[in-house]
């Protein structure tokens, strides 16, 4: 995230709009848009997507700078989108916390290509292993995190700069959630040279470094055009969000196998639900007052003796629903959660069973 220090111009207390604006803000929201739209209809990778969706909302800011002759920095998305001091004082419109990771310095490309670069390298192994949706979750998360914990820097510690924007909050984020849940997974990164080097090393020198720079901006006052203020809040942010989210998701954190890539995650992901299969030592039919049938027996013996595996665990489950009943109602059964983690619920209330 960059940010600028000249002194707020009268006309930022708000966002003059004329045709062009409204012609600039649709097609930037739609440019920022039209790639999550575009993967969840493909089912293709939701950061790759975000790369492209930063790109995209990058060429509509240098076109609408071109429209305006690089003047008139009020009429354009720029003014709509960016963290401002003055402007996010009214509550209505911190949507800027986050619109303003989609705005980078159209001055300086290697700002957003080296956003770009963070999420394409990081956030692809980090999806494999949180899943589409949770990926996306902890991206905003940091994304808002960077922008507010910038925010409270510039007015509790000092900072001079009132204008900040840059999906950098949010990509420092991935870093964070990375090695708080798999820190010892390698990743290809241009670290020197590029080659797989273990998550924790990179993270770690990034978070150090950035520990650094904001010491020396905001501890010795020192002037600095880097958000890092963002930076370490959109850090331990998404490790926060990471933490949570990663352990309802597809790959436990802290799993031990070869890596993201397509053969180690499935293997992690049928690792994951068997740690999720329920106790199959005691259940409510021998436990209660009824007698059991010697089928329904029959099949919880073999339940207990082959229902390690998820496969043979489902089909004993999927038996013992069509032959036993509910110990409660003595209403049929169901099976629930075919693939990922079986159970046998009452057809008639489901809180008289749920089991395992």
């Amino acid at each position: 995230m960059q940010v600028f220090t000249l002194e707020i111009p009268f006309w930022m207390d708000a966002v003059y709009w004329n045709s062009l604006t409204i012609f600039f803000f649709f097609l930037w929201v739609s440019a920022v848009i039209g790639p999550y739209i575009w993967a969840r209809k493909t089912d293709t990778s939701i950061a790759m997507a975000t790369v492209i969706s930063l790109l995209f909302g990058f060429i509509v800011q240098m076109l609408s700078s071109y429209a305006w002759n690089g003047q008139f920095f009020h009429l354009r998305p720029d003014a709509i989108f960016a963290m401002n001091l003055k402007l996010t004082d009214n509550i209505f419109e911190w949507y800027r916390l986050l619109s303003s990771a989609w705005l980078h310095d159209i001055g300086n490309y290697t700002h957003v290509l080296g956003n770009c670069l963070i999420i394409a390298l990081v956030g692809v192994p980090l999806e494999q292993r949180l899943g589409k949706w949770r990926f996306m979750a902890v991206f905003i998360f940091s994304a808002i995190g960077g922008s507010l914990t910038w925010w409270l820097a510039q007015y509790y510690l000092g900072g001079t700069a009132w204008m900040a924007w840059g999906a950098s909050g949010a990509a420092y984020g991935l870093l964070g959630c990375y090695i708080a849940c798999w820190p010892k997974d390698k990743i290809e990164f241009p670290l020197i040279i590029i080659r797989p080097w273990p998550v924790e090393i990179i993270a770690g020198i990034y978070i150090v470094i950035e520990l650094g720079r904001a010491y020396m901006v905001y501890g010795l006052n020192d002037w600095s055009g880097v958000a890092h203020g963002a930076h370490i809040g959109g850090f331990f942010f998404g490790a926060f969000a990471g933490r949570r989210l990663a352990w309802s998701g597809p790959v436990q954190p802290y799993s031990r196998d070869s890596g993201p890539s397509e053969s180690s995650i499935v293997n992690a992901v049928r690792a994951g639900r068997k740690m999720r299969m329920g106790d199959v030592s005691l259940d409510p039919w021998t436990e209660g007052d009824d007698e059991v049938s010697s089928d329904v027996q029959r099949i919880l013996d073999k339940l207990r003796s082959e229902g390690d595996e998820i496969e043979t665990r489902e089909a004993w489950l999927d038996k013992l629903s069509t032959t036993a009943m509910c110990p409660i109602c003595s209403s049929e059964l169901a099976l629930i959660g075919e693939g990922e983690v079986p159970q046998v619920i009452c057809q008639s209330d489901k809180s008289h069973l749920i089991w395992p």
